[in-house]
């Protein structure tokens, strides 16, 4: 049965586009770090080792997609961002690509108190390892790059996008990591039977504890 990934709105936190890009990067090398660690690992006679790692492979998903998604609320919340409209346009985008997903699930950010439901698919793609996850979420972080580099004229080039356009594609590529870091731990839930609903309350818990969140 298909479960929604849920993350927290982290309301003691007050990130900006460029604070958020730097958190991302730093996130994604942890990320890449563990996968290292976790690949030779895989295949041990030591079962409890391998999950040790692929705890902390999991881990750092959510805290890659976490980075995204508060960015995202606060975008909702100062810059006008319409989420579900991001959604709806985000699976759109999906399907012109011939990307594969259960379409009878309905896909949604909502607000219910302190948290945000974020449902995002499950993409049936062929191939989807750990290290190209990796790869796929370094080219999202650069195409965002772009958005807040050359396409915003950052350093001198002539704005290439509109105000909006650069807050929308901004929205859509942090969209897109989150979905790279949803579908891998999927996978990892029906590879390794990854119990996502601990996972999410272990770093609601953590969140918690470094005062990010009520």
């Amino acid at each position: 049965m298909f479960k929604a990934i849920h993350l927290p709105k982290l309301n003691n936190l007050s990130p900006t586009l460029q604070s958020t890009l730097l958190k991302i990067m730093e996130e994604a090398g942890e990320l890449a770090r563990a996968v290292l660690v976790f690949l030779p690992c895989e295949q041990a006679a030591d079962k409890q080792e391998t999950l040790k790692y692929l705890d902390d492979v999991s881990s750092e998903l959510l805290d890659v997609a976490q980075t995204c998604v508060t960015m995202i609320f606060v975008m909702e919340d100062y810059y006008g961002i319409q989420p579900q409209s991001l959604v709806s346009s985000h699976l759109e985008k999906l399907e012109a690509k011939g990307y594969s997903f259960d379409k009878s699930q309905c896909y949604r950010i909502e607000t219910a108190g302190n948290y945000k439901y974020l449902a995002l698919p499950r993409l049936n793609l062929e191939g989807v390892t750990l290290l190209t996850t990796v790869c796929k979420i370094q080219e999202e972080i650069g195409e965002l790059t772009q958005y807040l580099g050359k396409k915003a004229g950052a350093s001198g080039e002539k704005q290439a996008l509109s105000s909006e356009s650069i807050l929308l594609g901004c929205a859509s590529e942090l969209l897109d990591v989150a979905q790279c870091c949803f579908t891998m731990m999927y996978i990892l839930a029906e590879k390794y039977q990854v119990d996502i609903n601990m996972l999410t309350q272990n770093h609601i818990a953590k969140l918690r504890r470094k005062g990010y969140c009520a």
